[in-house]
């Protein structure tokens, strides 16, 4: 069994929690990139933000709850 399917089993929420997680995470690395005018660490941000919308939009989708 896999690291994430333990995860899964012990804390349905695991997929939910991590992809918050990693959206917050890019929204401050976003804004760091504005407030410093680092035109790479706002995209790389937004990139980041962007993948956590989308495993969390993957993860309530995600019949094997």
């Amino acid at each position: 069994m896999t690291d994430k399917r333990k995860d899964r089993e012990r804390n349905p929420e695991a997929p939910e929690k991590a992809a918050a997680e990693q959206e917050a995470k890019g929204s401050v690395h976003e804004a760091i990139g504005k407030l410093i005018g680092d035109d790479a660490a706002r995209d790389h941000g937004r990139a980041e933000k962007r993948a956590g919308a989308l495993a969390a939009a993957e993860a309530k989708q995600s019949p094997r709850r």
